[in-house]
């Protein structure tokens, strides 16, 4: 249960290793040192979660602050799952978006797994018939 911890949620990237450990951990494919290292520090926006000084959820904000902004990353360790922890990284992204992203601005996520219901409450839909979600990975 949620109030048997002190969790402690920060406007901050986490750093590389916890990052990509916990991707892996919550199910997220596998980023590479590389990419970690590339993406994190060009996030637009990170806020995480943690019990003590683990990291146990997070999520990121990428984009060009203008146009398009996308939501990626966002994680919880099954340990935390199912506490509200995805709900409240949501939360801070969405108000940081509301706070810094023009009118207009296009908002993007792709829902893995059952994810959709989460993002639902904060107002994202199915872009499905007008847009199809397409992605390409570099191997």
């Amino acid at each position: 249960m949620m109030n048997n911890h002190s969790f402690d949620q920060r406007s901050e990237i986490p750093a590389v290793e916890e990052y990509r450990q916990l991707r892996v951990d919550s199910g997220l494919s596998p980023k590479s040192l590389e990419a970690a290292v590339k993406g994190l520090q060009n996030s637009l926006f990170a806020t995480t979660i943690r019990d003590g000084r683990r990291l146990i959820a997070m999520g990121r904000v990428v984009g060009d602050s203008g146009c398009n902004f996308e939501v990626v990353d966002i994680a919880v360790h099954p340990d935390y799952q199912r506490q509200g922890l995805g709900t409240l990284v949501m939360a801070a992204i969405m108000s940081y978006i509301e706070t810094n992203a023009p009118k207009s601005a296009y908002v993007s996520l792709i829902a893995d797994n059952h994810a959709s219901a989460l993002y639902a409450k904060f107002g994202f839909q199915p872009t499905a018939p007008d847009s199809i979600g397409m992605a390409y990975r570099v191997k």
